[in-house]
């Protein structure tokens, strides 16, 4: 039986992967394999598994609003990637401020003397607790263990605060902490007078988002949810959150408290490594401009979560009205996801498909040229509408005349 070359062997599958990509996969492959048959078999199940990792747009028909898997909030992308006057004063033709701008419109969102941004909320954590620590002088954290968690597969909170070089002290039960709990903290740490101490608040969810707006949509939901502002208002000395969870914006961590702390994380030597890039800075720039305008119903996240169970429902209706596929549309519940209000559900109308074979019928869904990525349930396809924009309802309807 004669060899297969690596040229033939890269020509033998179909794929819109890079030329040089499917040459090293071939030479990788014909190194062990000399069979020409089970060599095809092998590069082309290597090929076809690569191309389905590529990042690409997808369609979450989960309902999981906050998918933490497909990227959690949605945004309407608006950065164009020209050249930005990130780091140059227009008003003076020099170098400028990064955020002059964003940091004002955020101030002024938030009712807070300053804010720094950095790239998730995991390092608005670290870095505060780690300037606090360098800077401050600070050298313990007193937490409720109802708040010593881990996230993530591999974030720990006491990790982190361990690679501060800081003291954990846990207070209070999972469940319940009182405010005693902190004070009697204080004495055992040897910080007897208050007003040494500071309060830090890592809000995570970032709910910023008037009542007036929540009311008007029925969202209920979030009555518990406590907001950025209130928390400014309590009296924190930082609060911080993220940017792609209830914000609705990007990954992002945003920093937010008094000026002389803030002013302190800003300069601090690390600060760089943790900063936003142009293009995030820009979208997080959008959607606090849409807040302050109240013009909240154009952030996607929030967009969402707005629609309506007949708004729902007219859209399976357009999208099953040509096809004869058997399914049958329950009274279902969309999650809100990404770690933020985990047992908090909005009642949706759900596509079940009553197909045979529904693993291979999953396994063309998210392998479809725009894949798309249901809800599995006691092992049925279910289609939430609930995460899916409306402009893309037509490629779901272009699938399910297929089958």
């Amino acid at each position: 039986m004669e060899n297969i070359s690596v040229n033939n062997l890269v020509e033998s599958t179909n794929s819109n992967l890079p030329r040089d990509i499917k040459i090293e996969f071939a030479k990788n492959i014909l190194s062990s394999i000399k069979n020409p048959e089970d060599a095809k078999k092998e590069f082309e199940l290597l090929i076809n598994k690569l191309s389905l990792k590529k990042q690409r747009e997808i369609i979450n028909a989960t309902g999981t609003v906050l998918h933490t898997n497909l990227g959690r909030s949605p945004v309407n992308v608006s950065f164009s990637g020209m050249y930005t006057n990130i780091e140059y004063d227009l008003t003076t033709a020099s170098r400028g401020n990064r955020n002059d701008y964003l940091t004002e419109s955020m101030k002024v969102l938030l009712g807070v003397e300053n804010v720094a941004f950095v790239n998730n909320n995991a390092s608005s954590l670290y870095l505060s607790l780690l300037c606090l620590a360098k800077k401050h002088s600070k050298d313990t954290v007193i937490v409720s263990r109802g708040e010593i968690i881990e996230i993530g597969g591999s974030y720990r909170l006491p990790d982190i605060i361990s690679e501060t070089g800081m003291n954990l002290i846990e207070v209070g039960t999972t469940n319940k902490t009182r405010l005693s709990d902190y004070e009697g903290a204080l004495r055992v740490a040897d910080l007897k007078n208050k007003y040494e101490t500071l309060l830090i608040h890592d809000l995570g969810s970032g709910l910023v988002i008037e009542n007036s707006f929540l009311s008007k949509h029925g969202l209920s939901i979030f009555e518990q949810e406590p907001r950025v502002q209130q928390s400014i208002k309590d009296g924190v000395d930082i609060v911080m959150f993220s940017g792609d969870k209830l914000f609705g914006s990007v990954q992002s961590g945003i920093i937010a408290g008094k000026d002389e702390l803030i002013n302190s994380i800003k300069n601090f030597s690390i600060f760089r490594t943790y900063r936003c890039s142009d293009i995030v800075l820009y979208e997080l720039q959008k959607t606090t401009e849409l807040y302050i305008q109240k013009n909240e119903e154009n952030i996607p996240f929030w967009n969402f979560l707005k629609k309506t169970y007949s708004e729902l429902e007219s859209r399976f209706e357009k999208i099953t009205e040509n096809n004869n596929i058997k399914h049958k549309i329950i009274n279902g519940e969309s999650l809100i996801g990404g770690g933020t209000l985990p047992n908090i559900t909005l009642s949706s109308p759900v596509m079940v498909l009553d197909v045979d074979k529904s693993e291979k019928v999953l396994m063309k869904l998210i392998s479809n040229e725009y894949p798309i990525i249901p809800r599995v349930v006691d092992g049925k396809i279910n289609i939430d509408l609930r995460s899916v924009f409306e402009n893309q309802d037509d490629e779901i309807a272009k699938f399910l005349n297929s089958l």
